[in-house]
């Protein structure tokens, strides 16, 4: 199947565009973003493009060069706006939240397209299991999030490449990704190549894994959500009753729903409270849970 059916059909199975549709895509001169921007025309959704200027590097104009040359072949409308950030601490972030406030501003009622890829995918639930050590770690970057769509999530990073390649279009590459300083250029430069070594299909494994975890993590949710009543207490009898994997999602569902977020650990020692009296377990974020009797709540802050 050809790389633009694959897309399609990702929109489709997904239901991230209506046909046709108005899409702002955010482009970079990156290869997943060049391509991103191609493939939708291609597919004859009305495009408007968004490139963000950071101004971090000498090789900054050049993107937008590359940004212009592409939009003006495919003759897609691009905004381009200033996103100076200074360097320092947690950069990476403050560069998403500049690129999230631009694209929101510019979106109006449009859905807001991103060039993730399989090989995003797999590397952030290779950080998150790495860095958490649990099974939430594993639904990553979702086709959708919100008006946010990621019609290339099924195709990694070479094929993407490869795309451009026999096209003949060019595509500017961001030497910061080379850098082995950020947790995501380490796993990229030295993680993913013995794991494709080992399977040439492991990137794509790792993200089928995820897609199928957020699958399976909708369900168990879904059948945790009954354990909650309308207050947001959870009766540890009936959670008794549940499989383990119900009982976690529980107790995590009812703790997100004031803004709690309890560890593994916390969580562990909350399925196996008493029944009698009162006890307060400390959470993190000086929140706490509270038992009276067999009635479990949580508190965003200590009294």
């Amino acid at each position: 199947m050809s790389v633009l059916r694959r897309v399609a059909a990702t929109i489709e199975r997904e239901a991230l565009l209506p046909a046709r549709g108005r899409v702002l895509a955010l482009v970079s001169g990156g290869a997943d973003s060049t391509l991103l921007v191609v493939v939708l025309h291609e597919l004859g959704y009305e495009v408007r493009a968004l490139h963000v200027r950071h101004a971090l590097r000498a090789g900054s104009p050049a993107d937008d060069d590359a940004c212009r040359a592409v939009c003006a072949a495919l003759a897609v409308p691009l905004v381009r706006v200033d996103g100076a950030v200074s360097s320092g601490p947690n950069l990476e972030a403050r560069l998403r939240a500049v690129r999230r406030a631009a694209a929101d501003a510019e979106a109006a009622e449009m859905a807001i397209a991103t060039g993730h890829t399989a090989s995003d995918r797999a590397e952030t639930i290779l950080y998150r299991l790495a860095t958490s050590g649990g099974i939430m770690a594993l639904p990553a970057l979702p086709a959708r999030d919100g008006n946010r769509v990621r019609p290339l999530i099924d195709l990694t990073r070479g094929e993407v490449r490869d795309e451009l390649v026999r096209r003949g279009i060019a595509w500017r590459d961001d030497p910061s990704n080379d850098e082995l300083g950020p947790a995501r250029n380490r796993i990229r430069a030295t993680v993913l190549p013995p794991l494709v070594s080992l399977n040439p299909a492991a990137e794509r494994n790792i993200a089928r894994a995820g897609a199928l975890a957020a699958d399976e993590r909708a369900v168990i949710d879904a059948l945790a959500g009954t354990l909650i009543d309308l207050r947001g207490q959870i009766d540890l009898d009936r959670l008794d009753g549940e499989p383990a994997a119900v009982q976690r999602a529980a107790i995590r569902l009812a703790a997100h729903a004031v803004d709690v977020r309890p560890g593994f650990d916390d969580v562990e020692a909350l399925r196996v409270l008493g029944r009698t009296g009162r006890e307060l377990r400390s959470l993190p974020g000086n929140a706490f849970a509270r038992r009276v009797g067999a009635t479990l709540t949580f508190h965003r802050a200590r009294p």
